[in-house]
């Protein structure tokens, strides 16, 4: 982890404790996951002319990263939600 993602995760965990931080945290890493996996689909070019697909190498980690934030927003939310 790099000094600026330790402090921006120390900044998350102050501001919403420990747990909450850390999916803070977690959230943020997988959307810059999955900026980068889109921004390789905008240049990847397999034939003339653009691809309106992802590649075939990363379509399943596209949908992995998908599927797995959301179920870290869903965490988030009930943390946010409880008592």
């Amino acid at each position: 982890m790099t000094a600026d993602d330790a402090a921006r995760l120390d900044n998350y965990r102050f501001q919403l404790g420990p747990d909450a931080g850390n999916l803070a945290m977690a959230l943020d890493q997988l959307t810059d996951a999955i900026t980068a996996l889109n921004q390789h689909l905008v240049y990847y070019r397999l034939e003339h002319g653009q691809r309106r697909t992802a590649p075939p190498d990363l379509a399943p980690l596209l949908t992995m990263l998908n599927d797995t934030k959301k179920l870290v927003q869903e965490t988030f939310l009930r943390l946010k939600e409880a008592p």
